[in-house]
């Protein structure tokens, strides 16, 4: 099975530069690492909320790995215990999907997780047993669809009420589907748009934690070791912007190498000397984006209104008091998950504790304007 490597750290950002614009029709963000600014993250912060989820006897999550909302309702799988947990707009626990197992109607290894918006359904991608499984916001199963294609895809999102995104993320050793993603039928039959070919499968890799989101109706994708965004509109890819590292950007060679196994790969990557780790997500008003060049983190708020930019290396003077990336976006607020630790280490001191034991609190964020 393949390996995909990724990296939780620690959220902070200030200044940087302005955009400038290719003519062609994508908008190219000019990076420059060398002038990122070492100041105190939380002002840039315009407001901050949090939600904590519910703790109850039996519901103890243990790692969020994504975060959705539709209806009112927050989607969270949890990567430890394999399940998925729905939660009310207040943080009160719903339900939840607890079908593990090999046999109809269950799943095996959750590798992702995607919501059909026309109908509420929620949808696992298993890639084990190579299916989507498809259950009702109650947890109770609806169906399920085997998948014609192996490797399983690692990330999905649905496009249109027919048509999903599938990524795969450079996986496959078939030359029909040596494309990193594709745009079709849950079930793939009917007509298969391909995009972003490539001649060599990839055994190893990084990837952002989320490479295909739905953004206010429109379906962003941000392909394998791209830096850059795009929108798939009407099925055809568009570039939406671009990110220029000034020649800081991973390099085809390391991109195309053949690792022994994980730890060479991740041995190598303490040396590098390029962008990598690279995680983007875009809410309503901002673009974030988070990267490790070198021994420092940096962390990218971009303002879609006036595409000024704010970077930030995180230094020890000044350092996040929570370590998740930002999992999703309700409007122009970005989501990340805090443990109840974090969670006590920000609010005032007449603010209520929160046992350690607890579920995970949901910070809500939004930027300012600048």
């Amino acid at each position: 099975m393949k390996k995909s490597v990724t990296l939780l750290f620690v959220l902070c950002f200030l200044f940087s530069c302005r955009s400038s614009w290719d003519g062609n029709a994508e908008h190219v963000y000019a990076i420059n690492i060398d002038e990122a600014q070492k100041n105190e993250f939380y002002s840039i912060f315009d407001s901050v909320a949090y939600i904590p989820l519910e703790t109850m006897e039996d519901l103890e999550i243990g790692k969020i790995n994504r975060i959705l909302y539709l209806n009112e309702k927050y989607i969270v799988w949890d990567g430890l215990t394999n399940m998925v947990f729905i939660f009310n707009d207040d943080g009160t626990y719903y339900s939840k999907i607890d079908a593990i197992g090999n046999g109809p109607g269950e799943y095996a290894q959750i590798i992702d997780i995607a919501i059909n918006k026309y109908d509420g359904t929620i949808k696992i991608l298993d890639a084990m047993q190579k299916k989507i499984v498809t259950f009702d916001k109650e947890g109770q199963f609806v169906g399920e669809t085997k998948l014609p294609v192996s490797p399983t895809p690692q990330h999905f999102c649905q496009v249109n009420s027919e048509k999903y995104a599938f990524d795969f993320q450079r996986c496959s050793y078939e030359k029909e589907w040596q494309y990193n993603v594709s745009v079709n039928s849950e079930d793939f039959t009917g007509e298969i748009n391909k995009y972003f070919p490539y001649d060599k499968p990839l055994s190893i890799c990084f990837s952002s934690r989320v490479t295909l989101q739905d953004v206010n109706g429109e379906i962003l994708c941000l392909p394998l070791y791209s830096p850059t965004m795009y929108t798939i509109d009407s099925l055809e890819m568009k570039p939406r912007y671009s990110f220029d590292f000034g020649g800081k950007w991973v390099s085809q060679d390391f991109i195309d190498t053949e690792w022994k196994d994980a730890l060479e790969f991740m041995n190598k990557l303490n040396d590098a000397n390029f962008v990598h780790y690279f995680h983007l997500l875009e809410s309503g008003s901002h673009i974030y984006a988070e990267f490790i060049y070198g021994e420092n983190k940096y962390h990218l708020v971009i303002d879609k209104e006036t595409d000024h930019l704010y970077l930030q290396q995180e230094s020890e003077a000044y350092k996040c008091h929570y370590s998740e990336i930002p999992m999703c976006c309700v409007g122009n607020k970005f989501v990340i998950p805090l443990t109840p630790l974090e969670y006590n280490s920000m609010v005032t001191e007449n603010t209520v504790q929160l046992p350690e034991d607890n579920n995970p609190v949901l910070m809500f964020a939004t930027f300012k304007n600048f």
